[in-house]
């Protein structure tokens, strides 16, 4: 069987961080209770090579050396001299948004991969945003992929079908409640509703908030849903007191829709049928739970793009890099007008 090699940029909670310390089993995907960063994913999925990964921090490379059985090295340079990785299937970029557009430049003046996954955002605003597709479409054959997790998933693909398809209607409207920035952990459910809802545009700044990691910001804004006549979307903040939230919420013809803020379901409701003498009909008393996959949310994301590579006429990625942009773009502009 032939497998994918891998290449893994940056060691920090996302690279390998959150799951060091679960159990797992090499090339066995949920063979542990959780799949949450680049590292699980590409050591438990049985058609990847991982072949190595890079990080400047030496405390960073030594933890994950103790746990996986990977070399590692402290910048790309050395990494290309050791082991001449010219024909790298897929790079993972996991490092912060400011860095990412110089680290893709410097990666792809030494190889070229057929697919790059970015961390989200992919970079802090629109116009080094735009510079690093630039820097991506000189490599025609190459795809990239953004790592805005839950649109991998099954269950959001199979809401995404049926929301297209108008099972639950049109939205009557909509509320997004998150904190830690817009760009950082709001754009996450901005993009799910995209997904979701379609082309979504900016409309009323609602509230301010103190701004975010230097480069990003709180605030709450309304947003226009383009193919559900313009319906709102409320995107309230509450990362101004020191909270982290993602929850969507969203009200339909026939139905509601709620992605929970745990995490861990998908809740739907159905309408009932209504009370004797009664015009208007409720929605059914409980709604049907739909588990959502988040505790392995980074195997779905590689098996995707494993499956592209298998398959690329066939199989399509998730997000792609122009799905990013236009995320970013939408909200840099609320940024804007905010500065």
């Amino acid at each position: 069987m032939t497998r994918f090699k891998a290449l893994l940029l940056g060691l920090g909670q996302m690279g390998c961080g959150y799951d060091l310390d679960q159990p797992f089993r090499q090339d066995q995907p949920f063979s542990g209770k959780v799949t949450w960063t680049h590292a699980r994913a590409l050591a438990c999925h049985p058609e990847v090579e991982f072949v190595a990964a890079v990080d400047p921090s030496p405390r960073a490379r030594q933890s994950f050396s103790f746990v996986y059985d990977c070399p590692s090295f402290s910048d790309l340079q050395e990494c290309f001299e050791v082991l001449g990785l010219c024909k790298v299937d897929l790079v993972v970029v996991a490092v912060p948004p400011a860095l990412q557009p110089s680290l893709v430049e410097q990666l792809l003046e030494q190889c070229r991969p057929r697919i790059l996954l970015l961390e989200k955002p992919v970079a802090i605003n629109v116009d080094a945003a735009d510079r690093l597709r630039q820097v991506c479409l000189r490599q025609p054959r190459m795809m990239v992929a953004v790592n805005y997790i839950r649109r991998y998933l099954p269950v959001v693909l199979d809401f995404k079908f049926q929301l297209h398809a108008g099972y639950l209607g049109k939205l009557l409207h909509g509320r997004l409640v998150y904190g830690k920035g817009l760009l950082s952990n709001g754009s996450h459910f901005v993009n799910l509703a995209e997904a979701w809802l379609g082309p979504l545009h900016s409309g009323v700044i609602l509230e301010q908030g103190p701004s975010f990691a230097g480069f990003d910001q709180e605030a709450s804004l309304a947003l226009a849903a383009a193919s559900h006549n313009d319906a709102v979307l409320y995107v309230q903040n509450i990362g101004n007191v020191g909270l982290r939230a993602g929850e969507l919420d969203l009200w339909f013809s026939q139905g509601r829709l709620l992605w929970t803020n745990d995490g861990r379901s998908v809740q739907r409701w159905r309408l009932g049928e209504p009370s004797a003498g009664d015009t208007h009909r409720p929605l059914m008393a409980e709604p049907e739970l739909f588990p959502s996959g988040m505790e392995h949310y980074q195997h779905y994301v590689l098996d995707n793009l494993v499956c592209h590579l298998q398959q690329p006429s066939i199989v399509p990625i998730h997000c792609n890099i122009n799905e990013g942009f236009v995320t970013l773009e939408l909200l840099e502009s609320v940024l804007n007008a905010c500065r």
